[in-house]
């Protein structure tokens, strides 16, 4: 099983529209929680009680959208036949695609650290290390990190890898303004293309094979 959380912040009528529309309209139907920002709350500390909020969720993985994306109709079907979280090198899971990076299922080989969480996987029991090392990189008093950066860079910490999936399971709705004033013409603020909303994984793909009982294959 895997929790679904959305990270949405008030005033986005348009975006959580499309937004809820396209979720229950996916194999997540209504069973989501949202977490919206709060007042009296500061934006970095509405991230961590998000995150902390997925880091409860109960179960083995969470998906964490923000509260401006499209998702595939067998998003959480996909990602339940995606080998990569079970792998040891494993640090979280990019199903949005910034860009179209990759034409490809496979890990991050650029530089720490990356950006935009408009979709991520986390092992849960990884979440609460993550947000910790997060948070000293977003609050740090010289050259601060914005969240998804600094998550991207805890994920890669310890050994540890990001995997983008292939195809891009999440697409950004770059129309809608950014809350937080980033360029809304950015090249990572779209899929390119690699956005597939019907896309359903074959049972014999090489990224998520599976047993007679629809279990994962654990990868060696």
């Amino acid at each position: 099983m895997i929790s679904v959380v959305v990270f949405a912040a008030p005033g986005r009528d348009l975006a959580h529209e499309r937004t809820f529309r396209s979720i229950e309209a996916s194999d997540i139907g209504k069973a989501y929680e949202v977490s919206m920002h709060p007042d009296g709350m500061t934006a970095l500390e509405h991230w961590r009680k998000t995150h902390e909020l997925a880091a409860a969720s109960g179960t083995d993985l969470v998906l964490v959208l923000e509260d401006d994306v499209l998702v595939n109709r067998f998003i959480l079907e996909n990602i339940a036949s995606w080998r990569w979280p079970l792998s040891r090198d494993f640090g979280a899971g990019w199903v949005y695609s910034p860009g179209g990076i990759y034409s490809k299922d496979d890990w991050y080989q650029g530089t720490r650290p990356w950006a935009m969480t408009c979709g991520v996987v986390y092992r849960t029991a990884d979440l609460p290390g993550l947000i910790d090392l997060a948070w000293q990189k977003m609050t740090a008093k010289k050259d601060p990190m914005p969240w998804d950066c600094a998550v991207a860079w805890a994920a890669t910490g310890r050994g540890k890898r990001i995997r983008v999936h292939f195809p891009s399971l999440v697409e950004h709705q770059n129309d809608v303004p950014s809350k937080v004033g980033n360029p809304s013409r950015s090249v990572l603020r779209t899929s390119r293309g690699t956005f597939r909303e019907n896309w359903r994984r074959p049972r014999d793909d090489q990224h998520g094979k599976l047993d007679q009982f629809g279990r994962v294959v654990v990868m060696r």
